[in-house]
């Protein structure tokens, strides 16, 4: 038994477990994704010696860097914090952009099986999905009408936020992860066996669809279209392009059906025909606040950001902004508030980096679009999960479509 467990098949097979065990809970609760982070870390430390590691990240060196610059953007942050708690906190949570990115960055793409892992992420999607409608059917069964309470299926009542309460997940990166599944399904050469057969195709699809649109995620469903249509421009295929546009009519007429996501969407413009959103305005108040500062090289801190946010959500008169304590929900403005010009710099050529090395190839161009769309809408650095998905892709990706990522390899 000693000797199996000390044997390479051993070690293999289980690092490719617990690889599939991490990436199958990231839609699931935090609590279960950051145990099986650490598992997914000891299980890499058993196949690679810490020298043998160091040699590999040192050769890829260029590659590390960028997350290395973000963690230290947090350093520099509690430095420059009054309130050095926070700064802390913040610091610690962010800790997986540099332990996620070392673990994958060291491994070859053969260590990966691309397949398998979009497997355990549909896995764990359609386990969250399962969870969550459970809960909505429960809830509607034990109604005292529940033939009058079913219909509230479609409603604001059992979508976005309280559709995936059960699992504690952000409604936004449940449904960016179900696009990024979805259009590694319908893109990628790994997964084109599942569109031999177009009836099997759809059935499997369905489900997805279904649970994005009741998310309500605009940021999700406009990623999931500039995609295909980036796609269809690159190939030129005219064929994919009035598919593109049947689903883009087809999204709109199901915004009717549900109601709270067709809100959401008619709500970014008045009748007037200009753009309302109130996220705009209260960028608009953070960064006059930020002015007063006169900290506009290298800015606040990381700890004293939501002193920043408070004084703007009480002048603008942001009722819900201040009782919820929001942050930004902008990762460019949060950088720039707690790291300044140079914070702000940092982040934006990390992203150009990644779309440097990876030419955006495959499905590297999914997740660039979803990156750059869900930081103009949310702090997704200042969650965990939003820490996990991004440190673990952004590598993942590097390693997957990035021809040279060994020197003179």
């Amino acid at each position: 038994m000693i000797k199996f467990l000390k044997s390479n098949n051993f070690k293999q097979s289980f690092f490719k477990i617990s690889t599939y065990l991490f990436v199958g809970t990231l839609p699931l609760f935090l609590s279960i994704n950051t145990i099986a982070i650490w598992i997914f870390v000891a299980s890499s430390f058993l196949v690679i010696s810490f020298k043998e590691r160091k040699q590999i990240l040192w050769k890829r060196r260029a590659f590390i860097i960028p997350f290395i610059l973000l963690f230290l953007l947090y350093v520099l942050g509690m430095f420059l914090s009054n309130d050095t708690a926070i700064a802390t906190k913040n610091l610690t949570r962010v800790l997986t952009l540099l332990i996620l990115p070392t673990i994958i960055l060291s491994h070859k793409k053969e260590d990966f099986n691309f397949k398998n892992i979009y497997y355990s992420l549909g896995i764990g999607l359609l386990i969250g999905m399962i969870i969550c409608w459970g809960f909505v059917i429960t809830s509607i069964l034990s109604n005292a009408t529940p033939l009058r309470q079913a219909p509230y299926f479609f409603e604001w009542i059992y979508s976005n936020w309280n559709l995936v309460k059960p699992i504690g997940v952000h409604p936004n990166y449940f449904a960016l992860l179900i696009v990024l599944l979805v259009l590694a399904i319908l893109k990628s050469e790994e997964l084109k066996f599942l569109k031999t057969n177009k009836l099997k195709l759809i059935l499997i699809l369905l489900p997805f669809f279904l649970f994005l649109l009741e998310l309500s995620s605009r940021v999700a469903i406009l990623a999931f279209i500039l995609v295909l249509v980036s796609s269809v421009i690159q190939k030129r295929n005219l064929k994919k392009g009035l598919l593109i546009s049947l689903f883009i009519v087809g999204v709109i007429f199901l915004s009717v059906k549900f109601d709270y996501l067709g809100n959401k969407f008619s709500g970014l413009i008045d009748g007037s025909g200009k753009v309302k959103i109130e996220r705009i305005q209260r960028w608009d108040f953070i960064t006059r606040e930020f002015k007063k500062e006169d900290k506009i090289l290298f800015g606040v801190g990381s700890g004293d950001t939501e002193n920043i946010y408070t004084r703007a959500y009480i002048n603008g008169s942001f009722k819900t902004a201040l009782k919820e304590n929001y942050n930004a929900h902008n990762q460019f403005l949060e950088f720039l508030i707690a790291n300044g010009i140079f914070g702000l710099i940092i982040f934006t050529w990390v992203i150009w980096f990644f779309a440097f090395k990876t030419r955006l190839k495959g499905e590297a161009l999914s997740f660039f679009i979803i990156i750059v769309l869900l930081s103009f809408i949310e702090s997704f650095l200042c969650r965990a999960k939003g820490v996990f998905i991004f440190s673990f892709f952004m590598s993942f990706f590097l390693l997957m479509y990035s021809d040279k990522l060994i020197k003179n390899e």
